[in-house]
């Protein structure tokens, strides 16, 4: 004669184990339509006497779906050209060169190229191409154009 072994549990109010509820099973999974993004938190800075709104960096890393390491080494080897635009320095501070600043403009165009280039989308392989000489000159242009 087989008995259901569950059969034993039917009277129990609570349907877990133990003598405590499990914890963090009642969160609700973020959606990829809640994926923060990139351009929530810009700063407002003025340049050239209009007040102007920027982005730091980690903004540009989100949108590129790199490190901010990544992009910093790329601005270094001269892979992606400077922006142009610094946040004004703190008071009190060791002397030096305030935060890197872009334009939603200059994200924009940089993703555009970006996505030409492949840097953002991995390939079949899943992997993703590092930007290029040729990258570079073309946001160079890109800004550039923007400036002008």
């Amino acid at each position: 004669m087989t008995t259901d072994p569950l059969k034993g549990f039917e009277d129990l109010e609570e349907p877990y184990p133990g003598r405590r509820k499990p914890v963090n099973r009642d969160r609700p999974t973020a959606a990829a339509d809640d994926a923060p993004l990139w351009d929530a938190h810009p700063v407002t800075f003025a340049a050239k006497g209009v007040a102007t709104e920027f982005f730091y960096i980690s903004a540009l890393a989100k949108a590129l779906d790199y490190s901010i390491y990544s992009v910093r080494l790329w601005e270094d080897r001269g892979l992606l050209p400077n922006s142009g635009y610094r946040s004004p320095r703190a008071k009190g501070k060791t002397p030096g060169k305030g935060k890197r600043l872009w334009t939603r403009a200059q994200i924009e165009a940089i993703i555009l190229v970006a996505k030409k280039h492949r840097v953002i989308f991995p390939d079949l392989k899943g992997v993703k191409h590092p930007p290029t000489p040729a990258f570079a000159r073309e946001v160079a242009q890109k800004f550039n154009e923007l400036l002008g």
